[in-house]
């Protein structure tokens, strides 16, 4: 029965580890040593042992007849044990239409992750903030070829995750409340938890290594063929306006006549 126990807390453990080293692939060995993974582990271990004990006192053959081996029996009770607990502690129970997480053993489970997370972030952000790896670069200039330098090195790249990473990018972009260095440093603790600290610093450093492009300095040919701003022309003379002529004196409606008599002179003094 030993053997059995053990198998089974092996089984258990393994899918425990497995799940750690997928969440924390920056750090793997430091989450699984950390007091959230240990005991996250322990869980898991316990779990199957615990379900191996009760199947085996269940007396359940899982349809298996009897006319089969006990070591064969034996193996389906640790294989069940081992997934099964799995299973069990991972199962949740919601309402159809609740958009709240669901409650059950993977409550359990969720709390020790969150443990581990904490953990794994205060010693990410000490060992980050510690050093300097980014030194002599900068967000404007550089953080488009960092990440694309550290998104290569990873086999699969998720989709979701890279439009969390431009969404992250535009975001710091559009801050006037941050500096460059301090956006260098939120774009650097967003790059080390995708691919680890020692990823980061040889990122940096290759960066930091290349020549940087400087504008081509301008030659004589370039100067000869460098249109000419036209001068503009002196603003014209005011053409000269003739003085206005004086007033005519309007004849009076009657004039003398030379025999005397009073006569009309138009049809516009009527």
């Amino acid at each position: 029965m030993i053997i059995e126990m053990f198998l089974a807390a092996l089984i258990g453990g393994a899918i425990g580890v497995a799940e750690l080293l997928a969440r924390y692939r920056d750090k793997p060995m430091a989450a699984l040593l950390s007091p959230g993974g240990l005991l996250f582990a322990l869980v898991n271990t316990g779990a199957s042992v615990v379900a191996l004990i009760a199947v085996t006192a269940a007396g359940w053959r899982f349809g298996l007849p009897y006319t089969m081996p006990p070591t064969a029996l034996l193996v389906v009770h640790v294989i069940a044990a081992g997934l099964g607990s799995a299973a069990v502690l991972r199962m949740s129970f919601a309402p159809a239409q609740a958009s709240s997480p669901g409650i059950g053993p993977i409550a359990l489970l969720n709390g020790i992750l969150r443990i581990a997370d904490g953990e794994l972030e205060r010693k990410r952000a000490l060992s980050r903030l510690s050093r300097n790896d980014l030194a002599d670069l900068s967000f404007e200039r550089d953080h488009a070829a960092l990440a694309e330098l550290c998104c290569h090195l990873l086999r699969e790249f998720d989709l979701a995750e890279a439009q969390r990473l431009g969404g992250h990018a535009a975001e710091l972009s559009a801050r006037d409340d941050l500096t460059d260095a301090d956006k260098l440093d939120c774009w650097g603790l967003e790059l080390t938890r995708l691919v680890g600290e020692r990823a980061l610093r040889q990122a940096a450093r290759r960066l930091r290594d290349r020549p940087r492009q400087e504008p081509p300095a301008a030659t004589d040919d370039d100067e000869r063929l460098a249109p000419v701003t036209a001068e503009p022309d002196p603003p014209a003379e005011p053409a000269s306006v003739p003085p206005p002529r004086p007033p005519l004196g309007k004849t009076s409606r009657l004039a003398p006549h030379a025999n005397g008599r009073i006569e009309r002179r138009s049809f516009s003094d009527v």
